[in-house]
């Protein structure tokens, strides 16, 4: 058990999440609507909170254009699979996705004691 909460701290069997989003492409001030999927590891973990970043990468350089926080104290048992509900609205004159400007988000399951699990899933901007 020592070895597996080890393994976990260093990512190996670490529980991992996935942002699934209904779509790949949205307009200016859509709403977009998807969902958090957590995937237990080998051995309970506690959560502090989730977070999305939707970043904006313009020319090379990197801007964060949106942050999505849940706080949460609870606990991801082994093997659990659990969905939370996920919602945020693009700004209506964010610039749209071209040979310059693409946009991801980067989703982040942090624990109390461990490594974090990382997500990124491109999106693309069109007219309105």
């Amino acid at each position: 058990m020592l070895l597996r909460k080890w393994m976990s701290r260093l990512g190996i069997g670490a529980a991992k999440i996935d942002l699934v989003l209904d779509s790949e492409i949205y307009k200016q001030g859509d709403v977009i609507n998807g969902r958090y999927d957590i995937y237990g590891g080998t051995i309970e973990q506690k959560l502090k909170r989730i977070e999305s970043d939707l970043v904006q990468t313009l020319n090379g350089k990197e801007t964060h254009i949106l942050n999505n926080c849940i706080y949460t104290a609870s606990t991801v048992m082994a093997e659990e699979n659990r969905a939370i509900s996920f919602k945020c609205r693009l700004p209506e004159q964010l610039p749209l996705t071209d040979e310059k400007t693409t946009y991801k988000f980067v989703t982040k399951l942090i624990f109390e004691n461990g490594t974090d699990s990382l997500d990124h899933d491109e999106i693309r901007v069109i007219p309105q």
